[in-house]
């Protein structure tokens, strides 16, 4: 125990002191105590169970739920709505690299499907490991997709950042909101309604709203504010907080992205979906997405709810496949995928899509496996064979001969019935009785004795 000195130390050998130091043939060198967090480290309790920390490296194996036959630049991993919850994301990608292993997860395209501010508390901590993991991936040829979301395009709409139309640069975002149809109380619910003209002609509709207060339970934007040290409205001290780098990387994310599998065919990804009513042209629509157009007050791709839950007819009978978040649920249909459980709820876990399997990754390391027919018509669920080679069946050993019977006396005819009790009624003799479960047999091989033949056979 410390303080006490072991029978080495009375000899003049080693000997313990209470201060956590060794005195050694008049040497002292100093031990470190163990604690607490040196104990978790070795022991690896915050890593997932039944696999030590670090093993998802080269040497490390994959899920039994993918198919190894399946080549690593092939597969897929759809990431959903991260709301500001870093640490949600790094504990979801740990899982992935323990599912996938880093050389797949390498290999693999990652699209991430928008929504990376509000709600969460960690917006500006998100943002930077955001930016690092998509700069740290291409540097070593991986693919990432940072889709924009809806609170993203609030946010750049707010700061005046969104771009300005292709086909008509002189745009002033203010016509997304100056219109006849809109009351005096819902102008008297938006941001700034004491701001110069100058300010709000560069100020989208939809930002207007997300830096209200009127809207803040919809859109949660205080987080986002309170993230970067910043009162909730201030447009300019916002302006001043946001690293370029955040800056930049939101006005680089596209609007969709349409990614032509091998193995599923043609998949398009966007935040909210696309319009299946048939009110707007699929051609048109993803026209729209590519050019980054932004004079429509509400984009429906970005923030449409029922009208996006389906895949456009004409681009499901072409086996496109739509593919977004932003519902706030998990949704498997025909050519139709959403990837939305955590939805900004700190209740709820977050979740990443491994296609093509159908493996849905949890941030707490649970593993689902969902079956890739309902939304890939024609694939299967991949079922990993058992590895250990089978039985090697035993030498074939010829029959053992019946012993011989002597020969009896061939009757053609059935013999007598033992005499019937009265009351009881006859046997029909026919090999199989009405309502009987058990198999036709004919009745006289079971009167036949072993050897003989029935006369239906001659």
């Amino acid at each position: 125990r410390p303080g006490s000195k072991s029978p080495a130390g009375s000899q003049g050998g080693k000997g313990f002191r209470g201060n956590g130091k060794v005195e050694e043939a008049g040497k002292q060198r100093q031990v470190t105590p163990l604690n607490r967090n040196s104990v978790r480290r070795c022991t690896g309790s915050r890593t997932s169970p039944g696999r030590a920390k670090g093993t998802a490296g080269a040497g490390a194996t994959m899920s039994k739920h993918l198919d190894p036959c399946t080549k690593p630049e092939h597969r897929i991993v759809v990431v959903g709505d991260l709301h500001g919850m870093v640490h949600k994301a790094k504990a979801l990608w740990r899982a992935l690299e323990e599912t996938l292993t880093q050389p797949i997860l390498l290999s693999a395209l990652v699209v991430f499907l928008g929504d990376y501010c509000d709600r969460g508390l960690y917006t500006r901590e998100l943002l930077c490991w955001l930016t690092s993991l998509q700069q740290e991936r291409a540097r070593r040829g991986a693919r990432t997709i940072c889709l924009l979301g809806n609170h993203e395009f609030c946010l750049l709409g707010f700061l005046g950042l969104l771009p300005a139309p292709k086909v008509d640069p002189d745009f002033l975002f203010r016509h997304t909101w100056d219109r006849d149809d809109v009351n005096r109380n819902e102008r008297e619910r938006w941001w700034g309604c004491g701001e110069d003209q100058e300010v709000l002609d560069l100020v989208h509709l939809q930002g207007r709203r997300w830096g209200g207060s009127w809207y803040e339970k919809s859109y949660g934007s205080t987080a986002t504010f309170a993230s970067y040290s910043v009162e909730r409205g201030d447009r300019e001290g916002l302006r001043r907080s946001m690293p370029e780098e955040h800056l930049e990387f939101l006005q680089r994310c596209p609007w969709v992205h349409i990614e032509e599998s091998p193995l599923l065919g043609r998949c398009v990804f966007v935040h909210a979906g696309l319009e299946a009513d048939g009110s707007a042209d699929c051609v048109a629509q993803l026209q729209l997405l590519q050019g980054r157009d932004a004079r429509q007050s509400q984009p429906e791709p970005l923030f449409g709810r029922d009208g996006v839950l389906h895949t456009p007819p004409q681009l499901a009978r072409m086996g496109t496949t739509v593919v977004s978040g932003h519902h706030g649920r998990v949704m498997l249909r025909t050519h139709r995928l959403i990837i939305d459980n955590c939805a900004g709820d700190e209740r709820n876990t977050l979740a990443a899509m491994v296609l093509p399997e159908m493996v849905l990754v949890h941030h707490g390391g649970e593993v689902e496996a969902k079956d890739p027919g309902l939304v890939f018509p024609g694939r299967t669920r991949f079922r990993k064979t058992s590895a250990v080679p089978p039985a090697t069946p035993p030498a074939l050993q010829e029959p053992a001969t019946p012993p011989p019977q002597p020969p009896q006396p061939f009757c053609a005819t059935p013999p007598s019935s033992p005499p019937r009790s009265p009351g009881s009624r006859r046997p029909c003799g026919r090999p199989h009785q009405r309502g009987s479960s058990a198999p036709a047999v004919d009745a006289w091989a079971l009167r036949m004795p072993q050897g003989d033949s029935s006369p239906l056979e001659n």
